[in-house]
């Protein structure tokens, strides 16, 4: 790629959500660097669903910037957002590279500072300091944090967990050669597996400047189980239940991607008694101790609980299965461990567990 001075921001959004595009393409044209190239990438949930609001949003900010905006747009009943990031990435024609979420917000000198701090330095992509910004209902602003501060970089860091949002950073493709594509596969941590990626051979520049804000709302409108506080309990215990089985497969692609010793940080992340054979991940005895615990009292009260839910929910009761193979016997452990209710009553199953001996 030919070295130039144009950034390009993949923006995701979807009919519907036509005020935040506006917002967000808004917030862009106060930013202090000019040279610019929005692409506007809508996923569609059906083939029938009018781009015709979006395209009006378009037409009213597409004189504010020097390139021209991109539209795209693409159709899937699922969250589809990696396709999206991908469909962005092939048509980028700038140098640098930048991702935003049609509801985020970034401060007047986000880009010209991280494009500053490239030119200065040899790095391949840098990032900045971002806010947590809670709404609530009303869609007024209760609280602002700094949950991803970090003290500089660390890999180690970031493989027990990401600190880095996706419309932080800014990559340098004239000297990122091959930054990769995003996994299609993933509906969630998508940005964490990609950035991962990237760090793994290329050392970030960390920019200590607040610079954006992560905006998370009450009503549920974001993906992340952040700020849901307004949902049901049930579209809540949903969201976790998908973000937990997210976290749970990205720890086995982990260690596929970065070899054996992952294991070790996975143990420091949780605490849990994990040994790695060859490319796999599995626990010592995990038949045994997925046996024990569905046949301890405590197992058989949270099951009560839970068979309360499904039945309010007119859900399916699920089955107590111990799988055949070691891998599904560790996802199967993960996923209990991991759990918010297991949890809770762990300290009573280790007191189960103590008395049964005797």
């Amino acid at each position: 790629m030919k070295e130039n001075q144009i950034i390009s921001i993949i923006i995701r959004t979807m009919p519907g959500r036509e005020k935040f595009l506006d917002k967000c393409l808004f917030v862009l044209t106060g930013q202090t660097y000019n040279n610019m190239q929005p692409i506007v990438v809508v996923q569609k949930l059906k083939e029938e669903d009018s781009l015709e609001e979006i395209k009006k949003i378009i037409s009213v900010w597409k004189n504010y910037f020097t390139n021209n905006i991109v539209l795209l747009s693409h159709t899937s009943e699922r969250d589809a957002r990696s396709k999206s990031l991908n469909l962005g990435i092939d048509k980028a024609e700038g140098q640098y590279l930048a991702f935003l979420d049609d509801d985020d917000k970034l401060y007047p000198h986000h880009y010209s500072l991280l494009i500053k701090k490239l030119k200065e330095t040899n790095y391949g992509w840098c990032y900045s300091d971002v806010v947590l910004a809670k709404y609530n209902q009303f869609g007024q602003l209760i609280a602002r944090t700094l949950p991803f501060k970090r003290e500089g970089y660390s890999f180690l860091k970031h493989l027990c967990g990401n600190f880095i949002p996706i419309h932080s950073f800014v990559i340098d493709r004239h000297r990122v050669k091959d930054i990769g594509k995003i996994d299609e596969s993933l509906d969630r941590i998508e940005d964490y597996d990609f950035l991962l990626r990237l760090a793994f051979r290329n050392e970030p520049l960390y920019v200590e400047n607040i610079s954006s804000e992560y905006c998370v709302r009450s009503d549920g409108s974001n993906t992340t189980v952040l700020g849901s506080e307004e949902l049901d309990s049930a579209s809540l215990l949903e969201k976790e239940e998908q973000w937990r089985y997210a976290e749970q497969q990205y720890n086995i692609k982990k260690l596929h991607y970065f070899g054996w010793w992952i294991r070790e940080v996975n143990s420091f992340a949780s605490n849990t008694p994990i040994i790695s054979k060859g490319p796999k991940i599995i626990f010592k005895n995990g038949k045994s101790d997925l046996k024990n615990i569905y046949k301890s009292i405590t197992w058989k009260t949270i099951r009560a609980f839970k068979k309360i839910n499904w039945k309010l929910r007119g859900r399916k009761k699920k089955r107590n299965i111990i799988p055949d193979n070691d891998i599904q016997i560790a996802e199967t452990l993960l996923k209990i461990y991991s759990s918010k209710s297991w949890q809770l009553i762990a300290p009573l199953y280790m007191i189960e567990s103590y008395l049964r001996r005797f």
